[in-house]
């Protein structure tokens, strides 16, 4: 049996991660190929799966969410951090959806929420991505883990209440940046979707009205486009950067429409699959 592929996307909210993901999916399957699409958030729906790492993987993501509030004194926040020890229950609730701004947030937790999505994304890497992709199967995954793991910590650097010292947040990073660079977490193709934060923030205020939680600086008390911009704008720099260490491909989206970038993203990884894996079935 052919081994399968492993595809991750980088790009800042509000570019198209998502939508391109589920397209190519349908590109890939037209073309002959197993495509597989994996998240964290789906792994929790699978209330039956009770093998590793599966609970796991559900009582990590309410921890992730319950931590990323913790110190926070708004009633939202609240209702998160007191919120049911079951997954299933705190999942019911809707407790794994925080507040935009909350009020009086600590660094340890946001920090804590972090470095818990680095577990995670390691379970899901060795336990489901490298089992499907050894059936054969193009693994496709939204948004490389990294990306959200260093945003995350970026605006843990900015809250107010210096409970964690900065020094140890930029270590945490360079952490995150060197584990994200092994082979051992590297996919087999990468994509970074290069849509500046301007467009980024235009396309979500247009489809969604509002950004979401962690997208800016809100849980260091700064909101608005300028927010928005700031975190996103460090972020597209950095991402750049290592997608150019990496050695991804990189495809400017700006000016592309949802069709137009689906195309693009699927003739660059059609061409790397090729050259990788005979079509199933030929």
């Amino acid at each position: 049996m052919n081994e399968g592929s492993y595809v991750a996307l980088l790009g800042l909210d509000g570019s198209g991660k998502t939508t391109i993901a589920g397209g190519l999916l349908e590109k890939l399957k037209a073309h002959g190929h197993k495509p597989r699409f994996v998240r964290w958030r789906d792994a929790t729906t699978e209330a039956d799966r009770l093998d590793f790492p599966y609970p796991s993987l559900r009582q990590l993501w309410m921890e992730t969410s319950r931590t990323r509030y913790g110190g926070a004194t708004d009633a939202t926040s609240l209702r998160v951090q007191h919120g049911p020890s079951v997954f299933e229950d705190f999942k019911r609730a809707q407790l794994d959806r925080g507040p935009v701004n909350p009020v009086g947030v600590h660094r340890s937790g946001v920090v804590a929420s972090a470095l818990l999505e680095v577990v995670a994304d390691m379970l899901i890497r060795t336990e489901i991505i490298n089992e499907h992709r050894s059936a054969g199967e193009i693994i496709v995954t939204e948004s490389f883990g990294y990306k959200d793991i260093v945003k995350v910590l970026r605006v843990a650097g900015e809250i107010p209440h210096d409970d964690v010292p900065t020094t140890f947040i930029d270590r945490a990073i360079d952490f995150v940046a060197d584990a994200y660079s092994s082979t051992f977490l590297q996919p087999d193709i990468g994509v970074f979707l290069r849509v500046s934060p301007e467009e980024c923030y235009r396309r979500i205020t247009a489809q969604r009205g509002g950004v979401g939680a962690v997208e800016d600086m809100g849980f260091a008390g700064r909101t608005g486009r300028s927010s928005f911009i700031e975190l996103q704008g460090a972020l597209f720099a950095e991402f750049e950067e290592m997608a150019s260490r990496w050695g991804w491909h990189v495809v400017d989206l700006d000016d592309s429409s949802p069709e137009e970038a689906l195309d693009a993203v699927t003739a660059v990884i059609l061409a790397d699959v090729a050259t990788a894996q005979p079509v199933a079935g030929r």
